[in-house]
């Protein structure tokens, strides 16, 4: 895990705002943070794939497109469980693979779209979707903070309707370890060493978790303490 990505997005998710749901916030992160236009989110329930939340240019459209036509980047993802990065909507590639989305997407100015599937245990539990205006690679940087918003997003998906920041005062949170109570440290203490990582990261995962999910850190840690919750190791290790 990458503690200083995860502590910038954290901060620029602390920046959004507070009355929207967690997964609105993601896709608002990842259309002002990386070199994208807009960005979408959708989960899979029961078998079937459905709408979460999306923000920018064409997103909702798009987002909702995918759902209805059964087409498009988010369909590619929860199959193979891998990111799928189209640089050109206007290649005879993409027109082939996605018809109508293709199509649909070009119209509405978007040319390229990448997309991230939200793993849970290795089941694709949903897929983030960035949208750009510009054909054109996903640079390096931009494809890792995507990588771990999606790895976010996994958390906020699978524990809807639970996951919103506005039912609890976390917004002003401290990133440093020693503003808070014993038991957050004994939690830090627990998950730190069940995942065999540094204190530090251990905080920062429990840190993320609280925002994710709409829980007060303390909340969490009590829940870690008691075993009534265990931290999990993220996609990205």
């Amino acid at each position: 895990m990458d503690r200083l990505r995860l502590e910038r997005l954290l901060a620029a998710l602390h920046r959004t705002d507070g009355s929207s749901s967690v997964p609105h916030r993601i896709c608002v992160v990842c259309t002002d943070s990386l070199d994208v236009q807009g960005a979408g989110l959708s989960r899979v329930t029961e078998g079937r794939q459905e709408y979460v939340a999306s923000y920018g240019r064409a997103a909702d459209v798009l987002e909702r497109l995918q759902v209805d036509a059964a087409e498009g980047p988010c369909r590619e993802v929860l199959a193979t469980r891998e990111p799928f990065l189209e640089d050109d909507l206007t290649s005879d590639a993409a027109r082939r693979r996605w018809p109508t989305f293709s199509d649909v997407a070009v119209d509405a100015g978007i040319n390229a779209t990448f997309a991230f599937p939200l793993l849970t245990g290795g089941v694709a539990v949903g897929a983030l979707d960035l949208y750009a205006t510009h054909r054109g690679a996903l640079d390096r940087e931009c494809y890792e903070d995507a990588t771990l918003l999606a790895d976010l997003a996994a958390l906020a998906v699978h524990r809807l309707p639970e996951a919103r920041i506005d039912e609890v005062g976390v917004g002003t949170e401290s990133a440093e370890a020693w503003a808070y109570p014993a038991v957050v440290h004994n939690a830090t203490g627990m998950v730190a060493e069940q995942l065999g990582i540094t204190v530090d990261d251990a905080l920062l995962r429990i840190r993320a978790v609280g925002f994710v999910i709409g829980r007060d850190v303390g909340d969490i840690a009590r829940d870690v303490v008691e075993r009534r919750l265990r931290i999990e190791s993220w996609t990205d290790g």
